[in-house]
C-alpha cells in the first residue's frame, strides 16, 4: 500500500473516533423504581371503566381504560407520586391473562414531569412481567422491564405492587 493511500486511511480512522467517542456524551443508568398502583373499580370515584363489552358469558374481548394514582405506599392516603393511564384488553379465550399498554407518569419528587411507556402480558392471578418500551423527561430511550403482583383487593378497588428496572439517558 502507499504512503499516501496508508495516510488517507489513518486519517479517516482517526476521524472516525474523534466523531463517536464524545466526552460530553450522556452515560447510560440504570434505574429501579417501586411503587403502588392504586385502582378505583366501581363508585363515584372510579378510575376504571369498561369501554367495550361484548355481553356474552365470557370477558374475552372486552376493553377497560384506566386513570390510576401511583402511591409511595399501599395505603390510600399514602403520598402521591404520579398515575397511570392506559387501557387492558381481555385476549385470552380462557379469561387467564390480557394484554395492557400503560403510561406511566411522574407528578413528584426528582422525576415530576417524566414518564415511562409499558407494554404486555398481565395475568389474572400470579405476578406479571411487561416490557419498558419508552420514556419522556428524565428517562428518554428507556427500555427494560417491570414486575408487578396483586398487593390487595376488595370488591371496589385494588392495590398493586410494581418494581421497574429499565436503562435510560
Amino acid at each position: 500500500m502507499s504512503t499516501k493511500a496508508t495516510l488517507a486511511l489513518c486519517l479517516l480512522f482517526i476521524a472516525t473516533l474523534i466523531t463517536t467517542s464524545k466526552p460530553d456524551s450522556p452515560k447510560e443508568k440504570l434505574t429501579h423504581l417501586h411503587f403502588y398502583f392504586h385502582e378505583v373499580e366501581s363508585g363515584p370515584n372510579a378510575t376504571l371503566v369498561t369501554s367495550i363489552t361484548l355481553h356474552r358469558n365470557t370477558t374475552f374481548g372486552d376493553i377497560n381504560v384506566f386513570d390510576n394514582t401511583l402511591r409511595v405506599g399501599p395505603q390510600p392516603d399514602s403520598a402521591l407520586i404520579g398515575g397511570a393511564q392506559g387501557m387492558g384488553v381481555h385476549a385470552a379465550l380462557d379469561g387467564s391473562q390480557g394484554l395492557a399498554a400503560i403510561n406511566f407518569f411522574f407528578t413528584a419528587g426528582e422525576y415530576n414531569g417524566s414518564s415511562l411507556a409499558t407494554l404486555g402480558v398481565i395475568k389474572a392471578s400470579g405476578p406479571s412481567e411487561r416490557s419498558i418500551v419508552g420514556g419522556t423527561g428524565k428517562f428518554r430511550f428507556a427500555r427494560g422491564y417491570m414486575l408487578s403482583k396483586l398487593v390487595n383487593s376488595t370488591a371496589t378497588s385494588l392495590v398493586v405492587e410494581f418494581d421497574m428496572y429499565f436503562t435510560h439517558f
